[in-house]
């Protein structure tokens, strides 16, 4: 996750704003989601999350959503997309959010791409610039 961070110029920090790293298990798959590394042979190349946030109104979040830049515009960050959502739609989810920063403006495309479109802000997150909503189900 560090290799990640730096890359688009972070700091990785576990024990503060990326500590959800640390308690995988029950922030991602105890809320019915899971998190899911994309691997070339022992690297991991690409990172993404979905996690639970509204039950009630069957609502789960992506989270981590990353591919390393030199892995770029080769179709992986749409196909991790393709498959998180239908795993969402397998377990019933009916709409996905996420937050983003304006800078991630090649994880936007990829979201457009899927339908995802601009919504206020629906969580704490102080980073985040932009938050966006796809619906499942039409």
């Amino acid at each position: 996750m560090k290799t990640m961070y730096v890359s688009r110029g972070y700091v990785f920090d576990p024990e503060g704003s990326h500590s959800d790293i640390r308690s995988i298990e029950p922030l991602y798959f105890e809320t019915g989601g899971g998190f899911w590394l994309l691997k070339e042979e022992q690297s991991v190349i690409g990172t993404i999350g979905l996690k639970g946030i509204d039950s009630e109104n069957r609502i789960g979040e992506i989270k981590r959503f990353f591919v390393l830049p030199e892995y770029q515009d080769k179709g992986y960050g749409k196909s991790m997309m393709s498959q998180i959502i239908e795993f969402a739609r397998q377990a019933g989810l009916i709409k996905l959010r996420l937050d983003t920063e304006k800078q991630s403006y090649k994880a936007m495309s990829v979201f457009r791409s899927f339908g995802f479109y601009e919504i206020p802000k629906y969580n704490d997150n102080d980073i985040a610039e932009i938050f966006m909503e796809f619906s499942i189900v039409s």
